[in-house]
């Protein structure tokens, strides 16, 4: 029983998801899309910030937000190598984009971080809660945040009108040349993949098939084959991978099952119950999405979520509101840890550059953190009105 969860369908999903990213990563793709992204701004430096953070969030939706940033950081400080008189400001600024970027993205998709696979997957058990399902709250609270997160960045570190110079970052996307074949094999599985993650449930129902026929994960698997049978990628490329983290997966879900089988859970959601019992629900969630942004900053978001969801499942049947709330609530703002500098990988990666100091993390982490947790309860009170739960 203790071994169980090792072998959810979530698990399968993630290592879908990493050997695809991997892929990307391996021909080259990633970096193509980065550079093609900045150079839209043409220079202009607001812009470039914008583009810098949605090449972020559109590469942490299927890859790891900290494969993400790693790939920006030197796409940045080259960038900083070539500004004229501008200071370190301009380059944190562009860093701590790119980090809340990848925090952006990695909330859009069950495969954008560990604790969405661990919200996902506990949740699942309690009733059908697919990747789409994730999708429909992730990618409009993702994108609110990213546009949230740029206008106050801009206006912490305003760019008084200067220009970039891109002459040289030009240069080298020119000199990748056209599609690789890797790159047009790899995009000939991805394109699909994410189509099939997105609509494969129904595309079954419509051809009564079992559910399980085009699952999340059943896709993903189906799309490492493919990417080996296309020779996309080669094992040797897949080895690379994180595997530990499907351990991690694995390990919050047991550490669910062992505080639910223990009553553990449902004796910790008693005193919660009783503490918030006839407060509003919107206490409710900024309670549970402060306490989570508060906990994620100082240990890791996927020992958060493994840790809290399951208290929360029981807190939702002690206060009668949908469980979808609460877990969301917390899966969501696990990804809002960039006050500190050892809240996520990605933050300490941009710590490390020794451009991004502990001020300026604090100062644009709460500036952006607390409206962005307000923002999340309020759309997740809006979700529930409307019907999405």
């Amino acid at each position: 029983e203790a071994l169980a969860p090792y072998a959810d369908p979530v698990v399968f999903l993630m290592i879908g998801g990493l050997i695809l990213a991997e892929a990307l990563r391996s021909n080259g793709l990633d970096k193509r899309l980065a550079y093609m992204m900045v150079l839209r701004a043409e220079g202009d430096r607001d812009r470039t910030l914008f583009f810098l953070m949605a090449a972020s969030a559109l590469l942490s939706m299927w890859i790891s937000n900290t494969a993400a940033v790693a790939i920006l950081i030197p796409v940045v400080l080259g960038m900083s190598s070539r500004l004229k008189g501008m200071g370190e400001g301009a380059t944190a600024r562009m860093l701590l984009g790119v980090g809340i970027g990848s925090s952006a993205g990695g909330m859009m998709t069950v495969t954008g971080s560990a604790p969405n696979a661990i919200a996902a997957g506990l949740l699942s058990r309690e009733q059908e809660f697919t990747f789409l399902d994730w999708m429909m709250i992730g990618v409009p609270l993702g994108l609110l945040l990213l546009f949230m997160a740029w206008f106050l960045l801009t206006r912490l570190y305003p760019s008084h009108g200067e220009r970039l110079d891109i002459g040289e970052m030009r240069q080298e996307a020119m000199d990748m040349g056209p599609l690789s074949p890797g790159e047009k094999r790899t995009l000939l599985v991805f394109l699909p993949t994410v189509a099939l993650w997105v609509t494969g449930a129904e595309i079954a129902s419509r051809l009564g098939l079992p559910p399980s026929f085009m699952s999340a994960a059943m896709v993903a698997l189906a799309a490492c084959v493919f990417l080996f049978a296309v020779r996309a990628i080669e094992w040797e490329n897949a080895r690379s991978i994180s595997w530990d983290v499907f351990l991690i997966i694995g390990s919050g879900l047991a550490l669910g099952e062992g505080l639910v089988y223990s009553g553990a859970a449902q004796w910790m959601a008693g005193g919660l119950g009783n503490a918030l019992l006839g407060a509003q629900l919107l206490v409710v969630l900024l309670s549970v999405a402060f306490a989570t942004v508060a906990l994620t900053n100082f240990i890791s978001n996927t020992a958060t979520a493994a840790m809290f969801i399951p208290i929360l499942l029981g807190l939702s049947v002690a206060l009668n509101v949908q469980p979808e709330l609460l877990v969301l609530a917390c899966g969501l703002c696990v990804s809002l840890s960039f006050i500190t500098p050892i809240g996520t990988p990605p933050f300490t990666l941009i710590y490390a550059t020794k451009k991004v100091g502990r001020r300026d993390l604090a100062k644009a982490g709460i500036v952006i953190t607390v409206p962005a947790v307000v923002m999340v309860c309020l759309f997740l009170m809006v979700a529930d009105m409307v019907g999405l739960f």
